[in-house]
């Protein structure tokens, strides 16, 4: 059986609130799994010991929220480009933290997503991201998945399943809300609503970046007729597994938004409202009445009107939020252990979760700069020999 295995992972992830880069360092230390265990890996420890944000500037928060709407060369030099941009960062956080990774693995940055299509597209250039920092890459992870018929998304139950021992429920509050649940000895997970997508906008609608703490929304009323048209959206009809794709929250959410009365406070509270209420109703989906506790991660798990409103409407559910570096870097640390995963050649999604066929192994891989070379270290862990 192979020895215990230390990965060192970079781990980048841009998502739909654009807010910048994610970046993660991880490191795992890692076992084969028994026979009879129902994953064949076992994460004996973990630690992130560095990761920051990098914000995107104007013109690539811009560019990224334009271009599903742009021409086939637009997007060809954005994949490229943003490749590039993240070697950037990536460099920067290296020279910023002494740390040395041995791989990265980079979700990208979601155009589009219809997997009903056998369709999805996160760019961010691979190759030249190996190119330029000299360190292998897993990217592209979620291809295949969709290839085989399923969602794509969300991959967040592989890392809650080895990383995150000791709760029932996990959600998390990026650009879109999604939840998973292993309870029953069976992965459940699915896109929920948008949530820092729609938020972030409704405070810009007052000039600010984002609703610091959730003020803005409780300072407002609650909207009954947006109440009663947002709760309606035929989405939430559907069974799971299902996903979103970004223009759910352009095409479907805002304009009921935009034309409602009332001050954007009132707005604003009305969708935290249906939010909450919208996870209430996944958490009974997926926990009945159960006493069951609920980790919170995600940019949303800071917003304190949102996290009061799930209280309220999670009933015996104990709603948990983490400590800051776990609630804003989970997704990150999510993607270098899915890099890890691709590396040991074993599942990143799973079929329970993605409605796919079969689990899958997702993730392209680009050399670094010292080719096929071992990308774990191994740790001696062999018992010491008796004294006499």
């Amino acid at each position: 059986m192979l020895q215990t295995r230390e990965y060192r992972g970079l781990g980048l992830m841009s998502g739909s609130s654009l807010d910048g880069i994610d970046i993660a360092f991880c490191r795992f230390l890692v076992r084969s799994g028994q026979t009879g265990q129902t994953f064949p890996l076992v994460v004996d420890e973990w630690e992130m010991p560095a990761a920051e944000t990098r914000p995107f500037d104007p013109s690539w928060r811009r560019r990224l929220r334009e271009l599903p709407a742009g021409s086939a060369r637009e997007l060809a030099l954005a994949h490229v480009e943003f490749g590039q941009l993240l070697a950037h960062e990536v460099t920067a956080f290296l020279a910023a933290h002494p740390v040395r990774p041995s791989y990265i693995a980079s979700h990208g940055h979601t155009i589009f997503h219809w997997p009903e299509r056998g369709a999805t597209l996160q760019i961010g250039d691979g190759g030249a991201l190996a190119a330029r920092t000299g360190l292998p890459v897993v990217c592209d992870f979620r291809s295949q998945d969709v290839a085989l018929q399923g969602q794509g998304a969300p991959m967040a139950p592989i890392a809650e399943r080895l990383l995150f021992d000791g709760y029932d429920l996990f959600l998390n509050l990026g650009g879109i809300a999604n939840i998973s649940s292993g309870l029953g000895g069976e992965w459940r997970a699915y896109d929920v609503a948008p949530a820092n997508q729609v938020l972030d906008r409704l405070a810009q609608q007052e000039g600010k970046a984002f609703d610091e703490n959730g003020r803005l929304a409780a300072s407002g009323q609650l909207l009954e007729p947006l109440l009663a048209q947002l709760d309606d959206l035929p989405y939430y009809r559907r069974p799971f597994p299902k996903s979103l794709d970004n223009s759910f929250s352009s095409e479907e959410v805002w304009p009921l938004l935009a034309a409602a009365p009332g001050s954007w406070a009132d707005r604003s509270h009305t969708y935290c409202e249906h939010l909450a209420r919208q996870i209430a109703r996944s958490v009974r989906e997926l926990a009945g009445q159960a006493a069951a506790r609920m980790l919170v991660t995600g940019g949303g798990a800071f917003h304190a009107f949102l996290v009061d409103r799930l209280r309220v409407h999670c009933g015996p559910v104990e709603v948990i939020v983490p400590e800051a570096r776990i609630v804003a870097f989970k997704e990150a640390a999510l993607m270098a252990l899915a890099g890890m995963l691709r590396l040991e050649g074993l599942p990143n999604f799973l079929p329970s979760v993605t409605g796919a066929g079969r689990a899958s192994v997702g993730g392209a891989w680009y050399a670094g700069s010292e080719g096929a070379a071992a990308i774990f270290e191994p740790v001696d862990d062999s018992p010491e020999p008796p004294r006499h």
